[in-house]
């Protein structure tokens, strides 16, 4: 018989938000958006991110203590395929840490829509943009360099992927 064989999904978290520091508040200007960092988590809670010190862990308690002013969260189900190569590949960043560091020329150059990318360097939203893709959880309609994190709400609604949203969680 012809059945359908119902393929196994997981929990992936993407969380944007806005801090209340100089240079947020600037990114907010410039970039006339609402939210100025993005992350990713998978179902253990911790999220992972790239900050001025380069890839970063994050929880919702760190968020707080940093004075985050609004936040989204959007929960996915994606395929148990794509999660095992997101967590791979963000185990590798983890255990190579040191190697990668943050880039303020990246953020300059996607606000300018140029698409740019230099090895072993990002910024936040790349790097979600990036995670998702090389895992195969989201087919993105432009290069992980172009995201900025407002750029995820529209293309994470229309993927078919969102479990649930919920604003303002830290």
């Amino acid at each position: 018989m012809g059945g359908t064989t119902k393929q196994a999904m997981r929990k992936v978290t993407i969380i944007l938000t806005k801090y209340s520091d100089l240079t947020s508040n600037l990114l907010y200007l410039v970039s006339g958006f609402g939210y100025t960092h993005a992350s990713i988590g998978l179902e253990e809670g911790e999220f992972y991110s790239f900050n001025f010190k380069g890839f970063c862990t994050e929880s919702l308690e760190k968020f707080r203590r940093h004075g985050v002013k609004k936040s989204l969260r959007y929960e996915l189900q994606v395929p148990q395929a794509a999660y095992e190569k997101l967590r791979e590949s963000i185990e590798s960043f983890h255990s190579r840490k040191e190697e990668f560091s943050y880039t303020a020329m990246g953020v300059i150059l996607c606000f300018l829509r140029i698409p740019f990318k230099w090895k072993d360097h990002y910024f936040c939203s790349q790097f979600v943009a990036e995670m998702l893709e090389v895992s195969g959880a989201l087919a993105l309609i432009k290069a992980p360099s172009l995201y900025l994190p407002n750029h995820f709400c529209s293309e994470l609604e229309r993927s078919g992927l969102v479990q649930s949203i919920e604003y303002n969680v830290v």
